[in-house]
């Protein structure tokens, strides 16, 4: 049975697409990405010269070459590493596959280069991001402490005050107990 390429209207057997399915089948499998194997594939055809078949072996070696990152979820650029989730790892094989439709590469690739660049982008903007959130909680935090701190000295000065007045506790206990909290004895004549 011969069928047609969807994208150039080739004839092929249905051997061969399943030989295609079964390879694709065989990167996701070997890649233990099955998120990012269906972007793989496109990508690792953009490798291939017009005309030509990419050899199996140079699959494997450009596949070895990001296999460690994508396994640590990093992504590593002129000796520097970031933090990369498989969401950001997606993110840039996708606009690969865009710059590529769009007939804005330079094809055939010759390096993973382009798709670092674009990772290390976003894994950089990302950690900016994160860092952003994480000193924002904490400068939040340290104002919500320290507010908090401020209206428990509040209460205690306002308890003690009102006790020393309504008789409830002797003058001199109260005074123990705000220095107890470093608080001076000032602060029942307020």
């Amino acid at each position: 049975m011969q069928l047609k390429c969807p994208a150039c209207n080739a004839s092929f057997s249905l051997e061969a697409a399943l030989a295609v399915d079964a390879a694709r089948s065989a990167l996701v499998t070997a890649l233990g990405v099955p998120a990012l194997g269906g972007l793989l594939v496109p990508y690792l055809g953009m490798f291939r010269a017009k005309g030509r078949a990419l050899a199996f072996a140079r699959v494997e070696n450009l596949l070895s070459e990001l296999k460690p990152m994508l396994d640590e979820g990093i992504v590593v650029r002129n000796g520097l590493t970031r933090r990369c989730p498989h969401a950001l790892w997606q993110q840039a094989l996708e606009r690969m596959v865009e710059q590529r439709d769009a007939n804005k590469l330079d094809l055939p690739l010759k390096t993973h280069g382009y798709l670092l660049e674009i990772v290390f982008s976003l894994a950089d903007k990302a950690g900016a991001q994160e860092e952003r959130a994480v000193e924002e909680t904490r400068r939040r935090g340290e104002r919500t402490n320290q507010g908090d701190e401020r209206v428990a000295r509040m209460n205690l000065i306002s308890r003690m005050r009102g006790d020393v007045q309504l008789g409830l506790i002797p003058r001199d206990a109260a005074i123990e107990q705000l220095r107890q909290h470093g608080i001076g004895p000032e602060a029942l004549d307020g």
